[in-house]
């Protein structure tokens, strides 16, 4: 992306003077044609070789620079314009996009969040969306092949993805040797929609967000909507992804207030099926019901497929949990799961994150799809990154890296006890604490990939050397996170968030290989074309 500004809507239509369209391919006496989505309230220019079409023209400044200028003027543009407050101009390499925006009164947001019950207002919490965003956007746009041919004749498109699979094939044979078309559509960007649930602070968002385009220039997924239950989780989420979070409880959640798209993720919190919780909190429960989804302690994993069932532009959707989920009741809950979503066709796998970063973490990805079989590919043998490689660069003026709970005169005698790679055997049974867990007092290892990341406060994860647990930012390191991804709230919170999610290096990894079964799907377009869906 080249730059993104606002504009006003001029009464005689879309004039773009700005001095960037220089370094695009829609330069002084260049030619272009665009298209017009009036659904959505987007228009997209793109450079064209027809000297037939739009011409750019110039216009010289006092100073007697140059500039390109696009003006479109017709009628069926400032129709689809006129009830917007402002546009939003985005311009790209090979590509002008100009967006319709409203202010926003009362969206689909607004709404979820009055149906959240007791929800308190706090100091610095976000209990409202409207904390965090003041417009919304017009925009539900996806493209289905079968639109190509009119992107060539540059109609008026509607988009629907939810065709793409039953047209791709023939839509494919048929304008693969349309020149033109190979021409004009491999520059058009429209990112694929998701809404994410029981988003946290995001780390499994990051994975779909840092996903390219086919030429690399541009996300392939655009996230429209997440929400969670925490407050502090909203917050950073919406400092470091994007204002479209809505902080509430999805039991309280109506499902008509969530917009519809072809992507659905997310994770329903998992602490009954983990190793330490799961024979005393949900094991007795399993031969005694008859479905396991029925009880009580599955009402969030119901709550995700109610949301996946409600959403009917649904076409893929990707379900996260620690690994147990697949085996709990033999088998049982991951069969019921299949059946009520008896319309995608779901694989499920065992990831390790030490495979896409330096962290030692099984998670179960459940990934039902509409298009077809969906395999995450396993990464090639590459080099297992330690946590030397992982905390490198680090300083105590790298953002969160102070945020560690001080321990207390007896927990730092027992912690001195505990050597590299060592546990809470390894102290004095006289100063032991109670908890016997292997991971609890662990010290993790310089040239090691760390232990699975949960609450290192809770947990006790020790630093390699240093007599103190893990800061926030040293978490996050090893979740694969930028420093510049920043963690807020109380600092029992921020500890809490940093191990709530899933590694970014994993999640890339599952937005990559959707992305690809997507493209795979929508024609043999490849090679011949490159297309963003």
């Amino acid at each position: 992306m080249i730059k993104k500004r606002k504009m006003k809507l001029s009464k005689r239509g879309i004039y773009l003077q700005d001095k960037e369209l220089g370094l695009t391919n829609l330069t002084v006496g260049s030619h272009y044609r665009y298209i017009l989505d009036v659904k959505s309230k987007k228009l997209f220019i793109i450079s064209s070789d027809n000297e037939k079409d739009n011409k750019v023209s110039k216009r010289v400044t006092k100073e007697g620079n140059t500039k390109a200028v696009i003006d479109i003027r017709k009628k069926e543009v400032l129709e689809a314009f006129q009830d917007v407050d402002y546009l939003q101009v985005t311009i790209k390499n090979s590509l002008v996009v100009v967006e319709g925006y409203v202010n926003a009164k009362e969206s689909f947001v607004d709404k979820a969040v009055s149906l959240v019950k007791g929800v308190k207002s706090k100091a610095g919490k976000i209990t409202s969306i409207t904390d965090l965003i003041k417009v919304k956007k017009i925009s539900e746009v996806v493209m289905s092949v079968k639109d190509l041919k009119k992107a060539v004749g540059f109609e008026q498109l509607s988009f629907d993805f939810s065709e793409v699979i039953q047209t791709a094939t023939t839509a494919a044979e048929k304008f693969s040797n349309s020149k033109e078309l190979k021409n004009k559509v491999k520059n058009l960007e429209i990112p694929l929609k998701v809404v994410s649930l029981f988003s946290g602070a995001g780390l499994l968002d990051m994975g779909f967000k840092k996903c390219k385009g086919t030429n690399g220039a541009s996300e392939f997924f655009e996230i429209i909507f997440a929400t969670d239950i925490s407050a502090d989780a909203c917050l950073t989420y919406s400092k470091n992804i994007g204002p479209h979070i809505v902080n509430a409880d999805i039991r309280d959640l109506d499902l008509t207030t969530i917009p519809k798209a072809p992507i659905v993720i997310g994770g329903s919190p998992c602490v009954k099926y983990s190793n330490s919780n799961r024979v005393t909190n949900i094991n007795k429960q399993l031969h005694e019901a008859e479905r396991i989804l029925d009880i009580e302690d599955n009402i969030l994993l119901r709550k995700y497929i109610e949301a996946v069932k409600h959403n009917d532009e649904c076409v893929v959707f990707v379900h996260e949990n620690v690994g147990q989920v697949n085996t709990i009741g033999e088998g049982k809950l991951l069969e019921e799961i299949k059946s009520e979503l008896k319309d995608f066709e779901i694989t499920s796998t065992i990831l390790n994150a030490a495979e896409y970063g330096a962290q030692e973490r099984k998670r179960s990805i459940l990934i039902g799809s509409k298009i077809g079989k969906i395999d995450i590919q396993k990464p090639k043998l590459h080099a297992v990154q330690t946590v030397r490689q992982a905390f490198e660069g680090l300083t105590d003026a790298t953002p969160n890296q102070q945020d560690y709970s001080k321990p207390k005169p007896l927990t730092l005698e027992r912690m001195k006890f505990v050597p590299s790679g060592g546990n809470v055997h390894d102290i004095p049974q006289e100063f032991r604490p109670s908890g016997q867990h292997s991971d609890y007092f662990k010290r993790i290892e310089w040239d090691k990939p760390s232990i699975t990341i949960v609450n290192p406060r809770k947990a006790m994860i020790l630093h390699p050397e240093l007599n103190r647990i893990l800061s926030v930012r040293e978490c996050a390191r090893l979740q694969g996170l930028d420093d510049n991804f920043i963690f807020y709230g109380s600092l029992s919170s921020k500890q809490l968030q940093v191990c709530n999610g899933v590694p970014v290096g994993m999640a890339s990894a599952i937005a990559d290989t959707i992305k690809e079964a997507i493209m795979q799907r929508v024609g043999a377009l490849k090679p011949n074309l490159s297309f963003s869906v």
